[in-house]
């Protein structure tokens, strides 16, 4: 592996993430999450990892490979703890997300918080872009519908399989075309940074070779509100979870319509009203 990402502390500013983002489609952040919110939150996910299966009941053999064998995903992040709804509305972040997507719309919301924690002897993931999930919109030359972040919630190391990535191949003419070697190279990165990378950028998650290690990332990606997300979030977090969160929480989580750019359209609604205002009207039926 030769190639390289460039790495930037928080205080550098997300003018220098998104210059990074426009040459290599991902880039490393350092001090990302703050050290207590990264605690409590790291509390919370042991606490619910402890319990959680490795590998998928899907039947299917692609889903299967692709969730891994001895990784445990879930998602549900908000009901699960509050200091992920700070990582999830943290202004850093979402400034970077407001200049990526908001020129293709109005707004966007969560497309999935996911935690990916990829225990020891898990075979490295298939390399993908995250954008695949639409695919009419994956292609050479076309615009960014998704940013996502692979935050570090223990230490990323090549050897408990850090992620790999392919820095600039979402600028690459055939989208079809395998990364050679030397194309690619991996997200070593403590806890609490974060790789920020574009939904056109090829990556995946690296092989765990320890045999007692568990990798702790939490992947967190936002998409463009005229899309479908990966993640049914209201079906996950439910009204009486998100409704004392700031109103930002609430239209990330899909608890808030979306409005459309330069018309009076508004989507996800209910009886054509904002979602809480619309659920008081089905209450009061």
């Amino acid at each position: 592996m030769n190639a390289t990402l460039q790495q930037f502390s928080r205080s550098d500013g997300p003018g220098s993430v998104l210059d990074a983002l426009e040459v290599d489609g991902g880039v490393i952040v350092h001090d990302l999450v703050p050290p207590a919110t990264l605690a409590q939150f790291r509390e919370d996910m042991n606490r619910h990892a402890s319990g959680h299966r490795v590998g998928t009941a899907a039947d299917d053999p692609s889903i299967q490979s692709f969730w891994g064998a001895t990784t445990k995903r879930f998602t549900r992040l908000a009901a699960r703890s509050r200091a992920f709804v700070d990582i999830l509305t943290d202004p850093f972040y979402l400034s970077v997300a407001d200049k990526v997507l908001l020129p293709r719309g109005g707004a966007y919301w969560m497309n999935t918080g996911q935690m990916m924690i990829i225990g020891p002897g898990e075979k490295s993931q298939i390399l993908h872009r995250d954008a695949d999930n639409w695919p009419t919109m994956n292609r050479p030359g076309g615009f960014e519908v998704t940013l996502s972040c692979m935050f570090a919630i223990s230490d990323f190391t090549a050897e408990a399989g850090a992620t790999r990535v392919a820095p600039g191949s979402h600028r690459w003419d055939d989208y079809q075309r395998r990364a050679t070697p030397d194309e690619m190279t991996q997200a070593v990165m403590p806890a609490g940074s974060g790789m920020i990378y574009t939904g056109r950028v090829l990556h995946g998650a690296g092989a765990n070779t320890t045999t007692d290690e568990w990798r702790y990332g939490m992947h967190l990606s936002y998409v463009l509100g005229w899309l479908t997300p990966e993640e049914a979030g209201p079906l996950g977090t439910p009204w009486e979870v998100v409704k004392d969160l700031p109103e930002l929480a609430q239209r990330l989580l899909g608890w808030r319509c979306y409005s459309t750019q330069n018309n009076n359209a508004r989507l996800w609604t209910v009886d054509y009203e904002d979602v809480p205002v619309g659920l008081e009207l089905v209450d009061d039926s």
